[in-house]
């Protein structure tokens, strides 16, 4: 088991233009962490396959395998897929700091039950429709409650409070029903039309962890 400085997480973002066309409609997971980059690449590059898609299942379906090739599908992203549908995945590896000292297994995998959450930005005021948005991880967990825990403070720090925001609405427990989403714990709106949402997500390859 080795501990290392960072962590590298295997990001896929489902965009849905099938269901809508304006590209808004954006899902991300994660679906494993490393502490070893190599491992990483390689797992985000076969990732789509554990999850059960087959090559077939696309109309187009790229890896990136290298720094120097000609490459026009995002700056990141290492695999690109596109239904007949017209769904589109992105896999691409977020980087962090390993500030929980969480150690990979002899391939550099974290073997435990993660619980991440999950900072979306929306910048509306770019693009109207939704589309331009980002999302990245802004802490990994061993136990939920810690992640539900640290979703409700992402947002504020000593200079931003909530009162910073146009809007704050934050959930307060797990089962309550809001419109935001079963997995978001805050949804908040910035002076200049940013929309953030912080939300808690699981493997969903490995499932959950009281």
């Amino acid at each position: 088991m080795t501990t290392e400085e960072n962590l590298y997480h295997v990001k896929r973002t489902i965009i849905d233009f099938y269901r809508d066309p304006s590209g808004a409609t954006q899902i991300t997971d994660i679906l494993g962490t490393y502490t070893a980059l190599q491992a990483a690449k390689a797992a985000a590059q076969s990732c789509l396959g554990l999850e059960g898609y087959k090559t077939s299942d696309f109309d187009v379906y790229k890896v990136k395998t290298n720094a120097s090739e000609d490459w026009s599908y995002g700056d990141g992203v290492l695999v690109y897929a596109k239904t007949p549908a017209g769904q589109e995945f992105r896999v691409s590896l977020d980087t962090k700091p390993n500030e929980t000292k969480l150690k990979g297994n002899a391939e550099g995998k974290v073997e435990e039950h993660l619980h991440y959450v999950l900072q979306t930005r929306i910048d509306y005021d770019t693009d109207r429709s939704g589309a331009r948005q980002t999302t990245e991880v802004e802490g990994t967990y061993l136990l939920r409650q810690d992640a539900y825990n640290a979703a409700h403070t992402v947002l504020l720090t000593e200079d931003t409070t909530k009162d910073s925001f146009d809007e704050y609405d934050e959930k307060e427990s797990y089962k309550e029903d809001w419109p935001y989403g079963e997995n978001v714990f805050v949804h908040a709106v910035g002076p200049n039309g940013e929309n953030f949402i912080v939300a808690v997500k699981t493997d969903p390859i490995v499932g959950h962890k009281q």
